[in-house]
């Protein structure tokens, strides 16, 4: 009889040191340590971006930004999806899509290479640190913005 009091003890003993603060700590992104862009919805996200990342930010306004810090300088683009021709919307939606579809690949709630954020408007603003999306997209929209 004497075993079963050990055997309590000893239970007891293991499941308060696997209780603890150290255990309870937020990772390292979470509800309460979000990753955060200040770039969103401002008139020049560019500025705001670190080198290496790009924005694409679409709402219900009809308004289309991509901004990015991918080749060394700073660019801030803007299309009117209602007043662009079928073939460059087509073009404009195909490249969105592509760079949403690569960002949410490399999504990782831990990490801050994808940053979300949505106004209370709709407008959805996505920012991610891979080059190699960034560049993608900016190839894509260069000729519809004019810029070779």
């Amino acid at each position: 009889m004497k075993a079963l009091p050990a055997i309590f003890a000893l239970t007891l003993t293991a499941a308060c040191t696997q209780s603890g603060p150290a255990n309870d700590a937020a990772p390292a992104f979470g509800p309460d340590n979000l990753a955060t862009s200040q770039a969103c919805f401002t008139e020049s996200p560019a500025s705001l971006l670190e080198p290496g990342q790009t924005l694409l930010e679409r709402g219900p306004d009809g308004r289309v930004r991509i901004s990015g810090r991918v080749e060394g300088r700073a660019v801030n683009l803007e299309f009117s999806i209602a007043q662009m021709p079928d073939a460059s919307r087509q073009a404009l939606d195909a490249a969105a899509a592509d760079f949403f579809q690569a960002a949410g690949a490399i999504y990782d709630v831990s990490s801050d290479i994808v940053i979300y954020h949505r106004a209370t408007d709709g407008t959805l603003c996505t920012v991610t640190g891979d080059r190699a999306i960034g560049r993608t997209l900016m190839a894509s929209v260069r000729s519809l913005a004019g810029t070779g």
